[in-house]
């Protein structure tokens, strides 16, 4: 505040002292005139009565109590000032944020962002950093290391302001690397940013990660040979497992050939006895299974040497005149006699499986095939019993079906980890680019940010016309290399943080332009046309050009709650669709 001060006579002996404002718009703060003459008028003195030396002491008093007055109000109006400037919290969440989006795409403009007044340490490292540009050569030294974005997971974060110009950002993440790994993405790593507003705008002046890296080897920022290491190990120990179940099932494919020569044996044995009633005897001594004949009422006449070992008799008096079901356990006997009547009505039946009963009460698997012989007329004269011994095939199919329960969940394990693999895989083999599911994961993720932020995206679909006389009239090969040169010209032109060209399917590709709206985005579409064109791929069978050329649809808008992916999608397909309709080689814009 200034003012000017004027003397005017009021009475005779006294003088009157007023000051005249010259600031506008704010209340005049009393004037330091105004005090020396209220102590003249209360002290009865006029300022005509004082001599030149007080006048000139009161003077330099009142210039002291001036500049104090000034000093102060200085101070509060700078401190209104701070206050009006802090910074609100979509402010320092958005700085947070711009750091995790350069990181993880390995944008080395974040080195930019730095503090010349800087320290911090890495998650795998033992010292300090003390200096921006010890700090930007390992970031450098990190994105060579790995070249390609990263997957930052935020599962919780705190932002702090401290002062008005410095702010602190504090987060627990998820590091997911673009290699298959169980390990270390599991890991919980914790950051903490510290930003101060400097004369260049808000910097990084301090940044440190705390992960459990016990992994780390020297020279690395991450564990990458570890886990490439473990990864090794699984993949040995899987085709080791494989190697021991394919020759499980080889010994399995041997037991069942082995099966099926017993089988025949046997069966040629059957046919020897049907035909020669004078032979039976020494096929009885040589046959390794029990055979016993019986009379027309089922009593046994006659068993081999073998039922002495396989029933564990003594001799032939425990066997001759007992019935046939006597060495067949009780809850067996039923299901056999129903078989020995279809035997008698002449009906075919297979061999049968029971429970046999030893002399001494023990029991065992055995397999009995039967039929009767008949005398001239066809009249049941007795019957003729194989009793087999299938103790040892039991216990050998138990253990097959083991095997084969083992073999389904090992194939079924390696099913898994195949699919673990190919869902872990991001990258299309043939272009190089993202493929379909890297692109969806991208696309939500792009979309949820973008609505957080109340921000801008577009999605472009690009189809190389005529894509199918292309390969007819050149072969799947060219077709192949064709596709290749395509995603070339896809990388060249989308270089901007945060875009993702990817394979969309066949022929046909997408783009996500994240923070890009609809003027932006048609003229990036338009780049892409125009690039494929003046790359002069030779097209034999395309009606629209001599070389190879693209239909463009791309939609932009800014993401509200109603923007979904899927919405997205369908704009962009539309305006393809339009580009074909419209003649091809073109580029169709919508607005959604």
């Amino acid at each position: 505040m200034t003012g000017q001060a004027t003397m005017k006579p009021k009475n005779a002996g006294e003088t009157q002292i007023t000051t005249h404002s010259k600031s506008l718009g704010k209340t005049p703060r009393p004037q330091i005139v105004e005090i020396a003459a209220e102590k003249a008028l209360h002290s009865r003195e006029s300022l005509e009565d004082l001599s030149l030396e007080v006048i000139r002491h009161m003077s330099r008093d009142l210039s002291v109590q001036k500049i104090e007055l000034e000093t102060q109000e200085g101070a509060l109006l700078r401190k209104a000032n701070d206050a009006d400037n802090l910074p609100d919290e979509q402010t320092l969440r958005q700085l947070f944020e711009d750091y995790l989006r350069m990181y993880s795409s390995r944008d080395d403009l974040l080195t930019a962002e730095f503090s010349e007044n800087f320290s911090g340490f890495t998650g795998g490292g033992d010292f300090l950093v003390k200096h921006k540009e010890e700090w930007i050569a390992i970031t450098r030294q990190d994105f060579v290391q790995v070249k390609d974005p990263i997957r930052i997971e935020v599962k919780d974060m705190a932002i702090q302001l401290l002062a008005g110009n410095i702010a602190v950002a504090t987060a627990c993440i998820n590091i997911h690397l673009p290699i298959k790994d169980e390990i270390f993405s599991r890991e919980t790593a914790r950051l903490v940013l510290i930003f101060r507003k400097e004369t260049a705008g808000w910097k990084i002046s301090h940044c440190s990660y705390s992960i459990p890296y016990r992994l780390v080897s020297t020279g690395e920022i991450y564990p990458l040979k570890e886990l490439a290491e473990r990864n090794e190990s699984l993949e040995k120990l899987v085709d080791e497992r494989t190697r021991q179940l394919s020759s499980v099932n080889d010994n399995l494919e041997a037991v069942n050939r082995e099966l099926e020569r017993e089988i025949a044996r046997h069966k040629i044995v059957a046919e020897a006895l049907r035909k020669s009633k004078g032979l039976y005897r020494s096929i009885i001594h040589a046959s390794p299974d029990n055979i016993t004949i019986t009379d027309r009422e089922g009593r046994i006449v006659f068993v081999s040497p073998v039922a002495l070992s396989m029933f564990r008799g003594v001799g032939e008096k425990d066997f001759l005149g007992r019935s046939l079901l006597d060495f067949i356990a009780p809850e067996d006997r039923a299901r056999a006699l129903s078989q020995i009547a279809l035997k008698r009505q002449g009906t075919a039946t297979s061999a049968n499986e029971y429970h046999g009963l030893r002399v001494d009460g023990s029991t065992f698997d055995i397999g009995v095939n039967s039929d009767f012989m008949r005398d001239t007329e066809g009249s049941p004269t007795g019957m003729v019993v194989i009793f087999r011994d299938i103790s040892g095939r039991k216990h050998e199919e138990g253990e097959r079906e083991e095997l084969k329960r083992c073999l389904g969940e090992h194939t079924a394990e390696l099913e898994r980890l195949n699919e673990l693999l190919q869902e872990q895989a991001f990258e299309d083999s043939l272009t190089g680019l993202a493929n379909r599911r890297h692109f969806v994961v991208t696309l939500d993720h792009e979309i949820r940010r973008s609505r957080r932020h109340n921000g801008e995206i577009s999605l472009l679909i690009a189809d190389v016309d005529f894509f199918k006389g292309y390969n007819d009239a050149l072969g799947h090969q060219q077709g192949d290399e064709c596709l290749q040169r395509v995603a070339g010209v896809l990388k060249t032109t989308f270089r901007r943080p945060g875009e993702l060209p990817a394979r969309y399917g066949g022929e046909e590709f997408a783009v996500i332009l994240p923070d890009c709206g609809p003027e932006f985005g048609e003229a990036q579409a338009e780049r892409l046309r125009s690039a494929m064109e003046e790359a002069g791929v030779v097209h034999p069978s395309s009606s629209v050009a001599s070389c190879v050329t693209l239909s463009v649809g791309i939609a932009s808008g800014r993401v509200l709650a109603d923007i979904t992916p899927d919405v997205l999608i369908k704009a962009a397909d539309k305006a393809l669709y339009r580009s074909k309709a419209e003649g091809r080689n073109r580029v169709t814009a919508v607005t959604v």
